[in-house]
C-alpha cells in the first residue's frame, strides 16, 4: 500500500486505481487515503459523501480516519451535521491517533458550552502535542483567570508561532501592566503585530496607535519593532481545521 501511495505521489497515474482497489479490499490506511483524495478532489472528482463512507470504513482499524469523519460530521460536509457525534469522534482521535487539531476542536466546544475546566483539559492535550491554537487557548484562559505570569508564557509561545489573536492580549497586558511593568511602547508594538497578522490595514495606520499616548519617536520605534517581527514571521503556516488529514501531524 505504501509503495502504491509513493508511486501516486511521484506522478504515476496508474497507482490511483490500485489505491481504490486496496481500499475496497478493506485496507484501512488505503481507505483513509482514498477518502482524503475524494474530499479534496485530488486526482478524482470531489465527493465528500463518498469520502465519508471511506472514512467510516477506515475508522474500524485506522484511528486517524475518525478525526477525518469528525471533520465532515462537524461541518456537515458530505454527511448530516452532528456536533455531538463529531466531538465523540474527535475525543477518540486524540486518545488513539494523537491528533492535536481534534483536541483544539474539543476545547473550543467546551468553551462554547461554558465548561472551562474541560476546555482547559483539551487545550492542554493540544499544547502537549505542539498545537499553536492550544497555546493561545491556554493563554487566554489564564489571562481571564488573572494568572498573568502563566498567561504571558502561553501567549508569547503562541505569538512566536504567528497565532493571530495572542498579540492582542499581549498588547493589553503591556498597556495595563498586568503581570509586568506597564510599557506602552511594547503595547503599541504588539497591537501593530496583531493588526499585521490579521491583515488589518486600518489598525496599522497612525490612528491605530492613538490610544497608546506615545511620542512620535516612540511610535516610530513601535513600528520598527512590529515591522521587523512581522518580516521574520511571514512564512508561518496556520493549522487548517476544516481539512482532512493523511497523518496526525499538521504537515498535510
Amino acid at each position: 500500500m505504501l509503495r502504491t501511495w509513493a508511486a501516486w505521489k511521484s506522478g504515476d497515474k496508474q497507482a490511483l486505481p490500485k489505491l481504490f482497489e486496496l481500499a475496497k479490499g478493506g485496507n484501512g490506511r488505503a481507505q483513509n487515503i482514498v477518502g482524503y483524495l475524494l474530499d479534496r478532489g485530488e486526482g478524482v472528482r470531489q465527493d465528500s459523501s463518498a469520502a465519508a463512507a471511506y472514512f467510516s470504513a477506515a475508522s474500524e482499524s485506522f484511528p486517524l480516519a475518525r478525526y477525518n469523519l469528525g471533520v465532515l460530521t462537524l461541518l456537515g460536509r458530505g454527511v448530516v451535521k452532528n456536533e455531538a457525534k463529531a466531538m465523540q469522534l474527535f475525543e477518540d482521535a486524540v486518545k488513539n491517533a494523537g491528533v492535536d487539531l481534534a483536541a483544539v476542536r474539543l476545547s473550543l466546544y467546551h468553551l462554547k458550552k461554558g465548561d472551562k475546566d474541560l476546555a482547559w483539559k483539551w487545550a492542554n492535550e493540544g499544547a502537549n502535542r505542539g498545537n499553536v491554537t492550544a497555546y493561545y487557548l491556554l493563554g487566554r484562559t489564564s489571562y481571564e483567570r488573572q494568572q498573568f505570569s502563566e498567561a504571558f508564557g502561553w501567549l508569547s509561545k503562541a505569538a512566536q508561532a504567528s497565532e493571530p489573536n495572542a498579540p492582542a492580549i499581549l498588547s493589553a497586558m503591556y498597556k495595563n501592566g498586568q503581570g509586568m511593568d506597564q510599557n506602552l511602547k511594547m503595547a503599541a508594538s504588539w497591537w501593530l503585530i496583531y493588526a499585521g497578522l490579521n491583515r488589518n490595514k486600518a489598525g496599522m495606520n497612525a490612528g491605530g496607535l492613538g490610544a497608546f499616548g506615545l511620542t512620535t519617536k516612540e511610535e516610530n520605534d513601535s513600528r520598527h519593532f512590529a515591522t521587523n517581527w512581522l518580516a521574520s514571521h511571514d512564512s508561518m503556516v496556520r493549522p487548517n481545521y476544516e481539512a482532512t488529514l493523511l497523518q496526525a501531524s499538521r504537515s498535510d
